[in-house]
């Protein structure tokens, strides 16, 4: 009886693993679709390198954007690119606004920290 399900777990098994290895269709890239490939990327290049700096910028403004038009609300949210200008510079200008602290603050926040560390010891 344990030879029997022994021999039905193996047949089923290899049945299994060769259904699963049928269903790879994937080929590898022959020669002549490598040099387009090669050939496509070397003509991108030369376009490129003809752009004046608007154009690249624009173009790479357009690249962003329809990349970002593909995005999940997943990939946006773990990206971490979500930016606001405005905010931002509002965020700077406080930060600048806040008085810098006099020497003698900072000296009695120095004295502070020494009573501090000697207390701790």
């Amino acid at each position: 009886m344990n030879k029997l399900i022994v021999a039905l777990c193996a047949s089923a098994f290899a049945l299994g693993s060769v259904s699963a290895l049928a269903g790879n269709d994937m080929k590898p890239l022959s020669k002549m679709e490598t040099q387009e490939a090669k050939a496509a990327r070397t003509a991108a290049k030369a376009k490129y390198a003809s752009m004046t700096p608007e154009e690249r910028a624009a173009a790479k403004k357009a690249a962003n954007a329809k990349n970002r038009a593909a995005w999940t609300a997943t990939d946006e949210v773990s990206s971490g690119i979500v930016y606001d200008a405005k905010k931002g510079a509002q965020e700077a200008a406080a930060s600048k606004a806040q008085p810098a602290p006099t020497k003698q603050e900072k000296q009695q926040y120095g004295t502070t920290m020494d009573k501090k560390a000697s207390s701790g010891q």
